[in-house]
């Protein structure tokens, strides 16, 4: 059987507002082995509704909200156009905004990235929803998109994974713990905000790369260049994040774990050269575990981890022809 290319379903010519609800996730069970007695999970769909369907998560830092985020490659004549594509996404449970999630600060229960796909298995049966085109993951949302394409199983034709293989690197969970520490140490919640702010400043040192950091500051004053940047990053996570959130997603990169073999939708694993968090090795590793259905698409970047968001025009190239390409079966 052959799928017609996601590309070339062109559903309509207006791009319609994006509809956004909340699904109650009552004794919703996790993976530790608790349960969420009165979780929610909110999620957005935008486009049409009957075009292709396709969902697309990104990083811990990610919502729902694609235009904000991802606005390089969703909204009108980008790769994911919502006048030709039904666009689902979600605001992850553990995280800081509107599905369930620590408050104030305190402990939540925790959240592996297979409870992640479970709940959105739970919203596309909810939404009435059979078959899914593809599924978009960048960063943590690679590791939730490997869980919901083994779930889907033959529902889904394509899956995207960019920035992400099936286990966490020993150099990505070293990093992370050492963030950690700093929050978990702390006494005073305006110790564990300053605390959240290194963690986001070592963090994002992560996901770029020594080189994009010399050619942009290399001849400036550290305290205007680098230095201003990083608290920049911290100020702006803190506004908008906690430290329990922070604690909760990345606890859960850490502890991902998918079986390649599980997935048989057409896979492309998107790697960079650069990426210090998830070398090439690993995402090659992932992709042949996949089999003779996935392939490796390589990319350089002196932006690192941080490619999917900054290299607009690459990424955008892959997804156009990931989604083009026909499926077989």
């Amino acid at each position: 059987m052959t799928a017609i290319p996601i590309s070339k379903q062109l559903v309509e010519d207006t791009c319609p507002s994006p509809l956004r609800g909340v699904l109650p996730l009552r004794g919703f069970s996790l993976a530790c082995g608790l349960k969420l007695d009165n979780g929610a999970l909110a999620w957005q769909s935008w486009g049409a509704q009957h075009a292709p369907l396709v969902i697309v998560l990104g990083g811990i830092s990610a919502s729902r909200d694609l235009a904000g985020w991802w606005a390089a490659q969703c909204g009108p004549g980008r790769a994911l156009d919502p006048r030709h594509l039904r666009l689902i996404s979600i605001d992850w449970i553990g995280g800081s905004d509107a599905s369930s999630g620590p408050r104030n600060d305190e402990e939540f229960v925790p959240v592996d990235s297979l409870d992640q796909a479970h709940a959105i298995l739970l919203l596309l049966n909810h939404l009435g929803l059979a078959q899914v085109d593809a599924v978009i993951g960048s960063s943590y949302g690679g590791c939730v998109a490997q869980h919901l394409a083994s779930l889907l199983g033959s529902r889904l034709a394509r899956l995207v994974v960019i920035g992400a293989a099936h286990r966490a690197s020993p150099w990505a969970l070293a990093l992370r713990t050492l963030q950690r520490a700093g929050i978990e140490s702390a006494r005073t919640p305006q110790d564990r905000r300053s605390a959240l702010a290194r963690a986001r400043q070592l963090a994002v040192l992560g996901y770029r790369t020594p080189a994009e950091l010399e050619c942009r500051f290399g001849d400036s004053d550290p305290s205007s260049g680098v230095l201003r940047w990083l608290a920049v990053h911290g100020e702006r996570f803190v506004s908008r994040f906690s430290a329990a959130s922070f604690l909760c997603l990345s606890r859960s990169l850490d502890h991902h774990q998918c079986e390649p073999t599980a997935i048989r939708a057409q896979t492309t694993v998107v790697t960079i050269d650069e990426d210090l968090l998830v070398p090439v090795s690993l995402a090659r590793d992932f992709a042949s575990g996949i089999g003779s259905h996935a392939r490796l698409a390589r990319i350089s970047s002196a932006y690192g981890h941080d490619a999917f968001i900054k290299e607009e025009g690459a990424i955008a190239a892959i997804l156009e022809a990931s989604l083009a390409t026909e499926i077989s079966a």
